[in-house]
């Protein structure tokens, strides 16, 4: 049962649409990987011999929407949803992390030299980043200063 007085933007996003995008993911870690690759900053190349990688961040993908899918919807408290969110956040800036490390601060922060798999990457890592922080930060939650104050 998903605390009330969550917003719609926040459930929508973190019980309906990344679960599906994870699972998504994970399926084309472990049946396309070359095709999910394509998405990958253009500076590294795909290999065969990597697929152990594929596998662990596909592993990841599924703990991601089992913990969204699955764990959010039957926690009462909206602490516990910040707490997990928070985690998913650290990964989230692992994962921002990695993309500078290939792109380069110039690259990453100019969009007119992205290319379209770039753009999906980005803004499907950088945006769920900043919407789980404003959650973490209480943005939108109402009662939620209250909820600290009782906790």
């Amino acid at each position: 049962m998903t605390p009330p007085n969550i917003p719609l933007v926040y459930r929508l996003w973190h019980l309906w649409i990344e679960p599906a995008m994870a699972l998504n993911g994970a399926r084309y870690l472990w049946s396309m990987p070359d095709v999910y690759h394509q998405y990958m900053p253009g500076t590294s190349a795909w290999s065969p011999k990597s697929q152990i990688i594929y596998d662990q961040l596909a592993a990841t993908y599924m703990l991601f929407a089992f913990n969204q899918a699955v764990t959010l919807r039957v926690v009462q408290e909206v602490r516990l949803w910040k707490v997990l969110l928070f985690g998913m956040a650290l990964c989230d800036a692992g994962h921002i992390y990695s993309v500078w490390a290939e792109m380069g601060t110039r690259d990453m922060l100019s969009p007119s030299v992205w290319r379209p798999s770039d753009w999906v990457t980005m803004v499907s890592t950088v945006g769920p980043f900043f919407l789980r922080l404003a959650f973490v930060l209480g943005v939108g939650l109402k009662d939620s200063q209250q909820e600290e104050k009782e906790a």
